[in-house]
């Protein structure tokens, strides 16, 4: 009875593609690592830059850039203007649905006086 030796050696070309997959794998491995501990970063910041005030007819309108400084995204962001008018206060507001980490949105509010002096503000938003 012959015995055979079954067993080959590997090519150059399969060491090569293993290296390449196994280097492949750890990079996979190492982002999903990375994007794990780099989660839970500083949450929602919000920054408020008021634009040019226009008036149409008789009505004033206040555009509005809302920054997110923080890194987590922020959902249903509410703005509200508040402006004091013949004795009484005027409050527009507009809703954002979604403010991602580091990113601008832009709105316009619209009061029935100058909103010169009016004040801007977040007053509520969610974790997504």
């Amino acid at each position: 009875m012959n015995k055979t030796d079954t067993s080959q050696t590997r090519t150059r070309a399969e060491w090569i593609s293993l290296i390449v997959s196994i280097g492949l794998l750890l990079i996979v491995i190492g982002l999903i690592i990375w994007v794990w501990l780099k989660e839970g970063g500083t949450p929602a910041t919000f920054r408020i830059e008021r634009g040019a005030v226009e008036q149409v007819d008789d009505q004033y309108y206040l555009s509005v850039t809302i920054h997110n400084e923080g890194d987590t995204t922020a959902s249903e962001v509410t703005l509200e203007g508040s402006l004091e008018v013949d004795g009484g206060e005027e409050n527009p507001t507009t809703t954002f649905d979604f403010v991602p980490g580091h990113s601008d949105r832009e709105a316009t509010l619209i009061f029935s006086a100058d909103p010169s002096a009016a004040e801007v503000r977040v007053i509520s938003y969610q974790d997504p």
